[in-house]
């Protein structure tokens, strides 16, 4: 065996730079078991062990033994060696007796789990192995059958209990590992056959994918995103940053089509963000310097490439899953809001306190994955996470006293602390670690087992002993501690030293007394027992065609609620002067009642089409932006003209005719040039999409406003009658004039509309509301995308985007099983204040009854208050004839 190498940091070592400092080790063949045991252990464990701290005293020792410095620290490390077989115990005044290490060190750092399938998908430093979730269990709790990460990280703690056959709950606050743990769970989930061929998939777009890119255009919305977020940062050189934007824009066209192979590509990109920016990851993120962008730089699509192989290769050797891991709730602090899960064990690693700050330390991926669109937004994450650094203190989360655990250490800090926020953070950190594991408690069954792998720090001579800490907090709330493992020990930057430790606990389950006073009546439940009774929405002027504010007629669309229903759920459920939200918000109809009733709304959508319009109807308006968009679209007409490759695939879309056949030749030219103008100047402003709105009524419509042939305003039937030139700047500036002369009432309050698809990563903003009301699309109905073919078109869809795009719909999806809306209870559950309901109007139909298999998916996160249901006879046809399956309206209602 060829000899094997150790470097051990002294900080005298003679060379020119801090990085050279180090003495390396040889290990020769009878060395090896000798090797194995030093390999995994720090710089500073290495030099206690050979027992000189500075180089200078280990070469005067060895000298005077007259031995080289190599065979004297082997000398030394095999007689540590032999003690720490022999049991030689360790002392630590601050607590009992540590007992001698039952854990392969190496197995509770990233290292440890670097053998592994799927492990080097994303360098996640902070992580522990997989073989040490096995270590710990076997050791303290074998028969753990219901097991609980609430800081998972990486997800090792849930995904090797899932493949053991546990059923593992987890929570994760940051998206970005939420993400990769959904990823590796897919990975994991598939049979044999598939993921055979999907690793073959995988190494294919490892050698295609630049190629099969290069007609995207950037992503102009992540874009903007950037300059909102980031202002003028420049993270990234100008070619990659235009290969990032590309990338992003494929990934997103590559869903529709082959949804395994682009979320496996966007792992890669997002693994491959920082290597290839001008940031580096040194403890925190910073730019790199000219050395380490000579050193450390890579090709972006390379890089990319590279992550994709390594993917190909460990979906043919993982271990598949027997469970499927379940988000519970992304902010452990809202475990409490959750009926008990009955958790056998929590194997856990809490952030360290150690000034880390990680969604800072991950901001390019959060900005990819659309997590992060303006400035507030990281910090909003930052707000949410515990506060573990500096940068995380706020007045908010630091009023009060310190908790008596660390009152003295916070004392210490408080006189010594070169930042008056360390005593804060101290202080801040450990109250929110009681108000988690009293959470967690909640949780726990009769004698469960806690299992907690944690690090201390020191903040100038201030030792502050978070094991310690911890086991007090702990010990006060119930909890015995049972076993003590030093896991490594390391020397803070200012030379103190710190370990890393396991603390094992017990639990015994208390008796909770039960209170005899009834539940009380939400302050709903009146109005809802009146709405089932008296149906008000189908009553009187409520029940007449045109009800409702002019600005909800500001674009025909099929599908669209009737305002008079949207208007009275709205006052049945959320408090005048609330906060609300519609996960599901269409062309806005139940929002903009609420706004139009003064409640702040915020409202989801991801068809371009009813984003706009809904936009339209919520946001502040100014005439002048809108003046100004269309002066510059008036430019635009007059100096461009279509491509031939624009004429020829509009002559693909034919849904109820070939699309040129609805207009004349003149006015389908000025269509034309008008869908590129707003493709590649999408609107931002709420102004804007009002005018996008405009135009997209006036498409088609039986009317003179319409620019098409006599056809319908809301659906495009085939045309009839003669076309004509109608011009486009015309009507548009006529429709635009009307909804200026419209207004809204004194009272009424702009609403937030997002692109957001509802299953994804709600906006951190979104958060403390009074109510949730909204209107999934219903199981049995019309294909809106059909129905809305021609609006969706001029909003970016091609022939082959007809047949795609619509499989990333709710509407699609939720035909392969309702398990889609776990994320949207999930989230529901933890942004709605204490007492708020959530409200939705569902489709029953012979083939599918939406609240009870709603219902289902709900319980893991709420209580089922009711379920009404209400005939269709009344809605209105529209002159449409085909209104679908739906039999009856249901009302879910959720506490």
């Amino acid at each position: 065996m060829p000899q094997q190498y150790k470097s051990v940091y002294f900080a005298d070592y003679p060379a020119d730079s801090t990085k050279e400092r180090n003495l390396t080790l040889a290990f020769g063949e009878k060395d090896a078991g000798l090797f194995a045991a030093v390999k995994p252990l720090t710089s500073h464990e290495i030099r206690e062990a050979i027992g000189h701290d500075s180089y200078q005293s280990l070469w005067q020792e060895s000298a005077r033994e007259r031995l080289g410095i190599n065979t004297y620290s082997l000398r030394r490390l095999r007689a540590w060696q032999v003690r720490e077989q022999e049991g030689e115990p360790l002392s630590f005044p601050s607590m009992a007796e540590p007992e001698r290490p039952l854990i392969d060190p190496v197995q509770a750092t990233y290292r440890g789990g670097q053998t592994e399938p799927l492990h080097e998908w994303y360098p996640y430093l902070e992580g522990y192995s997989p073989k040490f979730v096995e270590q710990v269990i076997q050791e303290f709790a074998p028969r753990a059958s219901r097991v609980l990460d609430p800081f998972s990280g990486m997800g090792t703690t849930p995904l090797r209990m899932a493949q053991l056959g546990a059923a593992a709950f987890y929570c994760e606050l940051n998206p970005l590992l939420q993400y990769l743990i959904e990823t590796k769970i897919i990975a994991l989930r598939l049979d044999d056959r598939t993921r055979n061929k999907v690793a073959y998939v995988v190494r294919q777009l490892a050698s295609n994918f630049v190629n099969r890119s290069r007609d995207s255009r950037p992503d102009e919305e992540l874009r903007f995103a950037y300059e909102q977020t980031f202002g003028k940062s420049q993270f990234f050189d100008t070619a990659v940053f235009e290969q990032v934007l590309m990338i992003r824009a494929f990934i997103d066209r590559l869903t529709r089509d082959e949804p395994l192979a682009a979320r496996f590509l966007n792992a890669a990109v997002l693994a491959s963000l920082v290597p290839a920016s001008r940031l580096i990851r040194r403890g925190d993120l910073r730019y790199k310097t000219r050395e380490e962008r000579r050193r450390f730089g890579v090709e972006f699509f390379a890089t990319v490439s590279e992550r994709l192989k390594t993917m190909g290769t460990d979906l043919s050797q993982v271990r598949p899953l027997r469970t499927i891991p379940l988000l519970v709730c992304e902010d452990a602090r809202h475990l409490d809001r959750l009926k008990p899960l009955d958790i056998d064990a929590v194997v856990t690693s809490p952030a360290y306190l150690n000034g880390t700050n990680y969604f800072r330390n991950m901001k390019l991926e959060l900005w990819f994955l659309r997590c992060l669109r303006q400035p507030g937004d990281l910090a909003a994450f930052r707000f949410k996470a515990v506060t573990a650094g500096i940068n995380d203190v706020t007045a908010a989360k630091t009023n009060g006293e310190p908790i008596a655990e660390c009152a003295e250490v916070v004392r210490q800090l408080e006189a010594t602390a070169y930042d008056v926020r360390i005593p804060r953070m101290v202080a801040a950190y450990f109250a929110e670690m009681q108000t988690i594991f009293h959470g967690i408690s909640r949780h726990l069954a009769t004698r469960a087992t806690l299992i907690i792998d944690i690090g201390d720090s020191a903040y100038g001579n201030v030792h502050v002993p978070t094991d310690v800490v911890l086991a007090g907090i702990l010990n006060r709330a119930g909890f015995t501690l049972r076993r003590q493992v030093t896991l490594r020990k390391r020397l803070s930057r200012s030379g103190f030293p710190l370990r890393q430790m396991l603390l094992v606990f017990d639990w015994a389950k208390r008796s909770v007394r039960v209170s005899r006073e009834g539940p009380r009546s939400p302050a709903w439940a009146a109005a809802w027992q009146r709405f089932k009774a008296d149906l008000p929405h189908q009553q009187g002027e409520f029940g007449k065609r045109n009800w409702g504010h002019p600005l909800h007629s500001l674009c025909s669309y099929q599908g669209k609620m009737k305002p008079s229903l949207a208007r009275h759920l709205v006052r049945t459920f959320a408090p005048r002067g609330g906060v609300m939200l519609d996960p599901f918000g269409g062309v806005g109809t139940i929002p903009f009642e609420a706004a139009l009733w003064g409640i702040r709304t915020f409202s989801f959508e991801i068809s371009p089409a009813a984003l706009h319009i809904s936009r339209g109807k919520l946001g502040s308006i100014k005439p002048e932006e809108c003046a100004r968009l269309l002066d510059e679209l008036e430019d635009y007409l007059t100096t461009h003209e279509p491509t031939l490759e624009e004429q020829k695939a509009a002559r693909e879309i034919r849904f109820n005719g070939p699309l040129p056949d609805y207009f004349d030749a003149r006015t389908f030219r000025e269509i034309l040039l008008a869908r590129r103008f707003f493709l590649g100047k999408p609107p931002h402003t709420a102004s804007e999409s009002l005018v996008l709105a405009s135009l997209l009524h006036i498409l088609h419509g039986n009317r003179p406003y319409a620019l098409s042939r006599r056809s319908h305003p809301i659906t495009p039937f085939a045309p009839s009658g003669p076309a004509e030139y109608r011009g486009l700047l015309e009507h548009l500036r006529t429709k635009i004039n009307r909804s200026f002369e419209i207004g809204r009432p004194s009272d009424f309050v702009e609403g937030r509309v997002f692109r957001q698809d509802a299953t994804s990563w709600w906006p951190q903003e979104v958060d403390q509301l009074d109510a949730i009301i909204t209107s999934p699309p219903f199981f049995d109905s019309t294909r809106f995308y059909l129905a809305n073919w021609m609006r969706l078109w001029f909003c970016g869809w091609d022939a082959v985007g007809f047949k795609s795009r619509p499989l990333a719909f709710v509407e699609e999806r939720q035909k392969q099983g309702f398990e889609i809306y776990e994320s949207v209870f999930r989230q529901a559950r933890e942004r709605l204040r204490p007492g708020g309901v959530m409200a939705m109007h569902l489709g029953k139909s012979r083939k599918c009854d939406m609240a009870k298999r709603l219902a289902k998916v709900a319980e893991r996160w709420f209580h089922v208050a009711d379920v009404h249901a209400e005939k269709v006879g009344h809605c209105e046809s529209h002159g449409i004839p085909d209104k679908g399956g739906v039999t009856a309206h249901q009302f879910l209602v959720l506490t």
